[in-house]
């Protein structure tokens, strides 16, 4: 049988059911009917140009009306028993999907219930003519100059003999955990970057000098930022970038470079994984914990996830690297999938205020003796205090009886972005008409402190100091290394030169307080990641709180406390000790889906139960909600069923939106997800 990778053109002789070649193509569709390849005839004059990867279009349910696709593969006859459709036309010669990226987005979507066509959006850039012509002058270019020396010369920075000895292992397709060290590191252009950063950016340069591929994943722009400050100051500045705050032609050109030929070190968040990589050595993850790196649109595959599929598919290393191990990574580490580095990180010097005492009970924000360490922090330096939430307060309630104060649109919390300025949190409506719907109230009064509300206190109670705020509506990327009071909120905190000479973390209650299934889980990153921006002889203080997850941060057991934490999983069925899917819609529809699992062991599911109409998603009222739990070997086949639920709901659609507007979707169709961290939140 002829090679399917080569061009059409040696399909010329084969026999078909039309006398021409088959060329089977993916359609560009969000239908999930239509999550299949099609055959499609190849016309004479494409035969020579078509090759497998490219994008093409062709004519779809009728000769007039055009859908794009990729070609697949090629086969001798079709088992179509009709005549073939042929192809249009290429849109581009440039084989934009490559083997390993394709099969890859074909098993991650298996296995997450939905369409390669999703995944493919995510993987394939818009194209970009423009860029395209560019870049295939530049690679003609160096193919004509071959033989003259690199456009970059090898790095001569020291990468370090563990470094070297990690890289060497996940060249030859280790999988392996790290728990980074806390503190900054100085590179040789006079830039701070995490310790994580520098290591990370030299493990991935090994790989490199191996002569494979690295993937630098990791969740923030900060995060990418400090990893191509440290590439560059070790001498690598030819980095493929994948972020989505790049222009569509920055991104473009990123894919073209990364499906060169050669090896590179590409640098991206979630979507990095798809990159295509040549040679592909090892992906590297950064704080794999962080909700970030979970897609948020269909199919909803983590980052973490794809990684590890495509791991094991192209026999490349994977490195799981964060302050604070996720349960997930934990759970491989347990299983022995995945080998974690035993050599202990170094810590910041970790001290726990006063536990008995709340923050509340003092004058000022925070405890005398909180407010004594960020004194003496300012005496040399920067100091960073660490907030729940932003605005100026979280909460908003009712003057007279107290009750928490409910948007009336939505339904979300009210809470006071700015002084004297109600609004919900969840829909952004001001709350001008509010009314307490239990007795009927009209005056609203703050409760807690957000970022706002704090620098204010701050500013009163540390007269003369700098204060500085970094959250979401007021983002610090770095601060110098003058003494200021930065108060950041969680995730928002900014790299200090030279490192802050004290941490302090505040509202570890109302973190732990949180309604959701991993609250312990993410304060345990939240805190770590927070330490680890402390100076080398500076201090991190936890300023109240107690019990066994503030304990596990402060003495550093944070590793026993996962294993404790997996344990009440497994007893409790909770990820990630089985998996879970989420199946919505209307209650006929999620029945029909749940009985396709009945015979299926070790499967069970919670509901369904009604989905709350309203809320920051506009659910309409009807819906209803059922949680699926199975353990991780029937993940294919309830993955498969489930699929075909939704395909049939589909398919059957169309009878039943009869004189509904083109283009709405039913209210009540049937919706997967699989995996979601947020399924058990409150």
């Amino acid at each position: 049988m002829p090679d399917p990778t080569a061009p059409a053109a040696a399909f010329a002789t084969a026999e078909a059911a039309n006398g021409r070649p088959v060329a089977q193509i993916l359609l560009d569709s969000a239908l999930p009917q239509l999550d299949h390849l099609f055959d499609y005839a190849i016309p004479p004059e494409l035969a020579d140009d078509i090759r497998v990867g490219q994008r093409v279009r062709v004519p779809f349910r009728s000769k007039e009306r055009k859908s794009f696709g990729y070609v697949i593969g090629f086969a001798e006859r079709s088992d179509f028993g009709g005549e073939l459709s042929p192809i249009a036309d290429i849109v581009t010669l440039v084989p934009l999907l490559s083997a390993p990226v394709w099969r890859l987005a074909r098993a991650i979507a298996d296995r997450a219930g939905g369409s390669a066509g999703d995944i493919l959006r995510l993987a394939i850039p818009a194209r970009q003519v423009r860029v395209e012509k560019q870049h295939l002058a530049a690679a003609s270019a160096r193919r004509d100059s071959a033989g003259t020396p690199s456009e970059q010369a090898e790095s001569e920075a020291d990468l370090g003999t563990a470094e070297q000895g990690i890289a060497e292992q996940l060249v030859a397709g280790a999988r392996l955990a790290l728990t980074a060290s806390h503190g900054p590191d100085r590179l040789h252009t006079g830039e701070w970057v995490g310790g994580w950063a520098a290591q990370l950016a030299r493990i991935a340069l090994a790989v490199h000098a191996e002569g494979r591929s690295a993937i630098l994943i990791a969740p923030d722009y900060r995060d990418l930022d400090q990893l191509r400050d440290a590439l560059v100051a070790f001498g690598h500045e030819d980095i493929v970038r994948v972020d989505s705050r790049q222009s569509n032609a920055e991104r473009y050109a990123g894919f073209l470079r990364a499906r060169d030929p050669e090896p590179r070190v590409i640098l991206g968040n979630r979507s990095a994984v798809y990159a295509p990589a040549h040679a592909l050595g090892a992906i590297i993850v950064w704080d794999d914990g962080d909700p970030v790196l979970a897609e948020p649109l269909s199919p909803y595959v983590h980052a973490r996830d794809a990684a590890l599929v495509r791991a094991e598919q192209e026999a490349a290393g994977l490195f799981f690297a964060a302050h604070a191990r996720s349960a997930e990574v934990q759970r491989l580490v347990d299983l022995g999938y995945v080998r974690a580095q035993r050599n202990p990180p170094k810590r910041a010097r970790i001290v726990h205020a006063d536990a008995s005492l709340a923050p509340d009970a003092f004058a000022g924000r925070v405890p005398e003796f909180a407010a004594r360490t960020i004194r003496e922090g300012l005496r040399t330096g920067p100091v960073l205090v660490q907030v729940a939430t932003p605005g100026y307060a979280p909460v908003a309630v009712c003057e007279d009886c107290g009750d928490l104060a409910r948007c009336g649109v939505c339904n979300g919390p009210i809470g006071f972005r700015v002084i004297g300025r109600a609004s919900c949190r969840w829909c952004g409506e001001y709350a001008t008409d509010w009314h307490c719907r239990t007795c009927d109230g009209r005056r609203l009064v703050e409760r807690g402190m957000g970022s706002g509300r704090t620098v204010e206190q701050f500013e009163r109670q540390f007269e003369g100091a700098r204060v500085l705020l970094s959250d979401g509506e007021h983002p610090r990327e770095r601060v110098d290394a003058r003494p200021a009071i930065v108060v950041a909120t969680r995730g928002a905190e900014p790299l200090a030169a030279g490192g802050y000479r004290a941490v302090v973390l505040l509202d570890a209650e109302r973190l732990l307080s949180i309604e959701t299934l991993r609250a312990g889980e993410d304060c345990l990153r939240w805190w770590e990641n927070a330490a680890a921006l402390t100076a080398p002889d500076g201090i991190c203080l936890m300023a109240s709180g107690g019990g066994p997850v503030v304990r596990a941060f402060v003495t550093g057991r944070v590793e026993e406390w996962l294993h404790g934490e997996l344990r009440d999983r497994h007893a409790l069925r909770y990820p990630p000790a089985v998996r879970v899917a989420s199946v919505s819609g209307g209650p006929d529809e999620v029945e029909r889906a749940l009985q396709q699992l009945e015979s299926l062991p070790g499967v069970d599911h919670l509901g369904p139960t009604p989905l709350p109409a309203g809320g920051a998603a506009k659910t309409p009222p009807g819906l209803v909600r059922a949680i699926v739990r199975f353990d991780y070997g029937h993940g294919a086949e309830v993955a498969s069923r489930l699929r075909g639920a939704l395909v049939a709901d589909a398919a059957g659609s169309a009878s039943r939106g009869r004189g509904r507007a083109p283009g709405r979707a039913r209210p009540e169709a049937l919706k997967l997800r699989f995996d979601d961290r947020g399924v058990f939140d409150g």
